[in-house]
């Protein structure tokens, strides 16, 4: 189970964002690692995009604007990443494997790229606010 690894080899205080985070939780504490989830103190949260549609008591309970230890953290990047990758597809559909991999890793060389540039940006800024 994904879960159990994760607590396995991250340790304690890990946070995790799904979409049934108020349903999971009960999945999980029911479970072979409910206890281990317990003890290593596992936050479950829900991705801010979904808990909008969620109740109220659960969005209090989940969202991660409610939560301690999530930071500015929306829970959403893999729905970014996701939606972006959709322009590929019609490029793809028809294609071989091999194509398909070449035109999947055009997309995504630029997206990596880019991320690390801003993490680049963000570290020297970081710095240069330190430094002064």
């Amino acid at each position: 189970m994904t879960l159990d690894k994760i607590l396995t080899i991250f340790g304690e205080d890990q946070g995790v964002g799904c979409d049934i985070a108020c349903a999971f939780t009960a999945t999980v504490r029911d479970s072979s690692i409910g206890e281990q989830a317990h003890l290593h103190r596992l936050l479950l949260a829900l991705n801010a995009f979904h808990g909008y549609a969620h109740g109220c008591a659960c969005m209090l309970k989940f969202h991660p604007l409610y939560l301690s230890g999530l930071g500015l953290e929306d829970l959403e990047t893999c729905e970014r990443v996701f939606s972006a990758s959709n322009s590929v597809a019609p490029l793809v559909r028809h294609t071989s494997h091999f194509p398909y991999l070449q035109f999947i890793n055009l997309h995504f060389q630029p997206w990596d790229n880019d991320k690390y540039l801003d993490l680049s940006k963000q570290t020297t800024l970081m710095l240069v606010r330190s430094f002064y």
